[in-house]
Formats: C-alpha cells, sequence, structure tokens
C-alpha cells in the first residue's frame, strides 16, 4: 500500500455497508491541507468542463455541475479509489444526447428529466453488476476498442463544436452533417464569436501544454466571460444566458413510465461505458500507487454516484480521466479531495451563476474541442500499431462504427469485432514446431529463434488453445502433414500441451483419431506439460488409459530425454 493510505482497516458495520464512509473516518488531519489544495484545483477544471460537458449532452450547462454535486457526494461513501473523480464527463455527454435527442425532438422540454432518468436507469443497471458480480463485463471493451471509441467520438464531439465557435447553425444529426453545415455557413459566420472561441483555444491549449499547473481552462472561460461583460457583448455573440441559481433539491425526474422501458437499452450501454472507463481510470491511479481496487465496490460506487446526479438532475456520471489525474498529481490523500471540490461547486451556484448569463458559446465550444483532441491518445494508438497490428485494425474499426453507425453502435461494433478475434484466434490458433536452444535446456519455436536444434525422429509440436471442435482439425492436420514431410522418418511425437485449457468431446474425439493415424504409420505420441484439469478430462474421456501413464512427462526435456534413452537401447 502507498504512503498515506491507511494502515489498518477493521471490518466495522459501516466498513460493510458504506466502506468509503468507513475509510474516511481514518482520516489524519494532516491529510486536509494536501486534499484542500487538490480540491481547489479539480474544481478550476469542474466547474468550465461540467458547464461545457452539459451543453454537449444536449441539456442546460448548469446540468453539467448538477451531476458534479450528485456523482461526488456519494461515490466517496462507497468507491473504493482514493484519487478517481467521478462527474460530468465528455464521451457520456455525446451518448446522452445521441439518446435524448431522439426522443425529445417535438418536447425538447423534457430533456433534462429524461436526461435525469437516464442517470438513474444506469444506476440501477450498475447496481445490478454489483449483485451479480458483472465486473468480467468489462472486459468486452478492451484497450483498443476502447482507443477506437475515443479516437471516433472525438471527431465527432469536435463536429459538434465547431458551429459553436463559428456562431453558425448546425442542425444536422449526423458529425459530417455538421461539418458540412458550418462550411456552407462560413460566409455568415461571426467574426467576434470566432475570436474568442480561437483565443479561448489557443489559451487553453498553450497552458496545458506549457504551464499544465495553472488553471488554464477556469482561466480562458473567465477570461472570456469578462471581456464580453465589459464590452457589452452580449448582443453581439452568442452566449449561455441566464440560468437557475442555487443548489438543486433531489428530487425524481417527472416522466412517465413507459418512459423507463424506452431508455432500458441505452442505460445498459451507458451503465457497460461508465464501469470499464472508470475502472481503467481507477486501475491506472491505483498501479500507480501499487494499490488495489475492487470492482464489487466500483459497481456500487458508481451507481450510487449516478443515482446522485439522477436526482440532482443531471446525466450519467462518468469518471474524468482528467481530472482524476489532477486529484492524485496535486497530492491528494484522499476523497476529501473530491468532496472539497463539491462544496466550491455548490458555492459557486450559489454565488457565480449570475455571471454565467455573460459566458460566451465560443469559449465552451473551444474548451470541449481542446477536450476531445486529447481524447486521441496518439501514443496508444502508435504503440498498438507497433507492438500488435490486429489490435490497431480492431481500434480502427471500432473508431470507423462511431463515425459511420454512431457513438454506442459503434462500440457494440468494436465488441463484435473482438468477438470475432476472440474466435479467430480460438479456431485458428497459435501453433509451433520447438526445438532445444543450443546450450540451454530450454526448448522454443524454430521459426521464431535462431540456433534451435531438433531430435533426429523426435517431433516437438505445441498447441497454444483449448482443443475444441472449432480448431480440433487444426492439430491433427498439422501434425499429421508435420510426420508425412519430415526427413528422417518422424518415430515419436511430442506434443506440448501446457496451452490446451481444455478439451472437448470432439477434440477428445479428434484426439483418438490422431493416434490412429500415427499408429498407422508406426509412430508413437507422448504429451509434456500437461495441466491436472485436462489430465482429469483424458481420463474420463479413456485417452489416459490409451496412451498409458508413460505417455505423460512434466517437461519437453524429460521427454525428449526419454525419447533418446529408448532409441539408443534398441539401436544397442
Amino acid at each position: 500500500m502507498s504512503v498515506g493510505a491507511p494502515d489498518s482497516r477493521p471490518r466495522t458495520w459501516l466498513h460493510r455497508v458504506l466502506p468509503g464512509a468507513a475509510d474516511l473516518m481514518q482520516y489524519r488531519r494532516s491529510w486536509l491541507r494536501p486534499d484542500l489544495v487538490a480540491g481547489l484545483a479539480v474544481w478550476a477544471v469542474l466547474v468550465p468542463q461540467g458547464l461545457a460537458y452539459g451543453e454537449l449532452a444536449g441539456l442546460s450547462p448548469v446540468t453539467g455541475l448538477y451531476t458534479a454535486l450528485g456523482a461526488l457526494l456519494l461515490y466517496p461513501l462507497v468507491g473504493s479509489s482514493r484519487y478517481v473523480h467521478i462527474g460530468p464527463e465528455s464521451a457520456v455527454a455525446i451518448v446522452t444526447a445521441a439518446y435524448i435527442g431522439g426522443l425529445v425532438a417535438d418536447a425538447p422540454e423534457r430533456a433534462e428529466s429524461l436526461a435525469a432518468l437516464l442517470s438513474l436507469v444506469v444506476a440501477g443497471f450498475l447496481l445490478l453488476g454489483a449483485l451479480l458480480r458483472l465486473s468480467v463485463a468489462a472486459r468486452l471493451l478492451s484497450t483498443p476498442v476502447l482507443a477506437g471509441y475515443l479516437t471516433g467520438s472525438a471527431v465527432v464531439i469536435g463536429a459538434s463544436q465547431l458551429g459553436k465557435i463559428f456562431a453558425v447553425p448546425t442542425p444536422g444529426e449526423h458529425w459530417w452533417q455538421k461539418l458540412a453545415e458550418v462550411v456552407a455557413g462560413l460566409p455568415a459566420m461571426n467574426p467576434w464569436a470566432l475570436l474568442i472561441g480561437v483565443t479561448t483555444l489557443v489559451v487553453v491549449v498553450a497552458l496545458l501544454r506549457w504551464a499544465p499547473r495553472v488553471p488554464g481552462i477556469l482561466l480562458a472561460i473567465a477570461s472570456a466571460t469578462a471581456v464580453v461583460a465589459i464590452a457589452g457583448w452580449e448582443g453581439r455573440v452568442p452566449v449561455i444566458g441566464d440560468v437557475p441559481s442555487g443548489v438543486p433539491v433531489p428530487a425524481l425526474p417527472r416522466v412517465a413510465p413507459g418512459d423507463v422501458v424506452d431508455l432500458l437499452g441505452a442505460g445498459a450501454s451507458v451503465a457497460l461505458l461508465v464501469f470499464a472507463s472508470s475502472m481503467l481510470t481507477a486501475g491506472a491511479l491505483a498501479r500507480r500507487d501499487r494499490e488495489r481496487v475492487s470492482g464489487r465496490r466500483e459497481f456500487l460506487g458508481l451507481a450510487a454516484s449516478c443515482a446522485g446526479s439522477g436526482l440532482f438532475g443531471g446525466f450519467p456520471a462518468n469518471a474524468s480521466e482528467s481530472r482524476s489525474f489532477v486529484v492524485a498529481d496535486t497530492g491528494a490523500r484522499s476523497q476529501m479531495a473530491n468532496l472539497v471540490a463539491v462544496g466550491l461547486t455548490a458555492l459557486t451556484l450559489v454565488v457565480l451563476t449570475p455571471v454565467f448569463r455573460f459566458l460566451p458559446q465560443a469559449a465552451l465550444g473551444a474548451v470541449v474541442l481542446a477536450a476531445a483532441a486529447r481524447m486521441i491518445d496518439v501514443t496508444a494508438l502508435r504503440r498498438l500499431w507497433r507492438v500488435r497490428r490486429s489490435d490497431f485494425v480492431l481500434a480502427a474499426v471500432t473508431a470507423a462504427g462511431v463515425l459511420v453507425v454512431g457513438v454506442l453502435p459503434g462500440i457494440g461494433v468494436g465488441v463484435a469485432v473482438s468477438l470475432l478475434e476472440v474466435l479467430r484466434r480460438a479456431v485458428m490458433p497459435h501453433t509451433a514446431v520447438l526445438g532445444r536452444v543450443a546450450g540451454r535446456p530450454t526448448w522454443r519455436s524454430t521459426d521464431n529463434h535462431e540456433g534451435t536444434r531438433t531430435v533426429p525422429g523426435l517431433l516437438v509440436y505445441r498447441f497454444d488453445a483449448p482443443l475444441f471442435f472449432a480448431n480440433a482439425d487444426v492439430l491433427r492436420e498439422q501434425v499429421l502433414r508435420l510426420v508425412d514431410d519430415s526427413d528422417p522418418p518422424v518415430r515419436e511425437v511430442v506434443l506440448d500441451a501446457e496451452g490446451i485449457v481444455d478439451m472437448d468431446i470432439t477434440g477428445a474425439e479428434t484426439l483418438d483419431e490422431l493416434l490412429d493415424a500415427l499408429d498407422d504409420r508406426g509412430v508413437r505420441m507422448v504429451l509434456a506439460r500437461v495441466r491436472s484439469s485436462l489430465r482429469s478430462t483424458m481420463r474420463r474421456l479413456g485417452l489416459d488409459e490409451r496412451l498409458g501413464p508413460d505417455a505423460f512427462h512434466y517437461q519437453i526435456r524429460d521427454a525428449a530425454t526419454d525419447f533418446v534413452r529408448r532409441n539408443r537401447t534398441t539401436t544397442s
């Protein structure tokens, strides 16, 4: 455990019901100053991002701050991460806009109620995930899928903000329509809005690049707002306008019963996205400090945060990677830093909302555009290309799916392609002929390692997959081809079975057929590095008895030594 973490955690009733609250009960006075500094730092990022993501979700900008209030109040009571910051997040905001926008085309005044309901539905699915221990579902969103999803989403988000920067209406539904509308509307663009948008973008990017500790987003937004207010430009450039003042009273959204049914599919999809991306962020921070996060507690913490967001009139909450690292990098010691940010956000809603009426839309668009650009992880994409091309293709297909069929359907495309890739690897498993490394008692692939030597008359073959109906023929056909093509003739086959973690009836029957074919050729088969679970399966299927007890070896070198010994005896 890292320095500053609690040394002991007695298991009280509070730890069982509200484990995060129990952790906070062990709070140390020495943590207060770094937590206050971290809370102030993350608040400076949260307020402008929250306003921008509220608009990105197709709602009033202030709903982004409502989302932060409910989420940050409840996550620390249950969640397992000391740092992760839950609140408004760009990817979930655009998914919310995509779903809610289609339901409120004829009644836009219902958008905020439906967004709050969606947050509650997501909370329900996350709670169900905790009860059913479905943390394994997050594996469906692999690193390549998430990289491709974020890349495609960045394009969609960026295209949606250009209209605000140029002050050009973009009513189109798809990102390419919005781009076309911006291009068509360039002759009528608002130069003052463009000036504010570009200046805000330059300030944000420059400060993030050269002065990351300076609250660049807050500084840029505050400056743009001050310019509009002092210069009296609220009639010259589009602004947010009046927003409700004060902290909302928690309440259930006013919706019809049928609305819940309409949002079930969206809720399940968003819940999967929230859990997977939040676990990635929490896991990255935990690995940095050599700690662990609990999948079940994260399910509960995220369910609580989304429930809080819905009750406060926000949209589904998600972990923000950028704000989470702000919390951690500024020296926070606990979730108290996020609770400090909650207090400052509530103060903002009470005191500063009259100023929001001067906040230019172009500045908010520039903030979102800068965040979208940072979603494209060029380093990660290069790594995928360099390390495994198939993973890069998976990321590219997911990004293309997001761009062509939409954000959440695009994730479905990525998951489907991931499952097809898993199936491809199972149906066409990696196999290898092994040889002994000169001067060492190890065996490696003869194709990938120079200096390996085979034993005349002995074929050592590795099969790196469970043996089942879809790939059993690969084992039989490859072994027989290698035996028939070998010169000098093969007298014995050693099957390296370390990768064969399971075997079904078809696999057993195919292996039995292979033994018959080898017997016809006068070739014996033995196995090495057989897992105990596979040995038990072979025993139940009768293969263990057919092969005989002397056909199983702990290591390949044992099988090779036995082959050499027996052949010397036969020769002499």
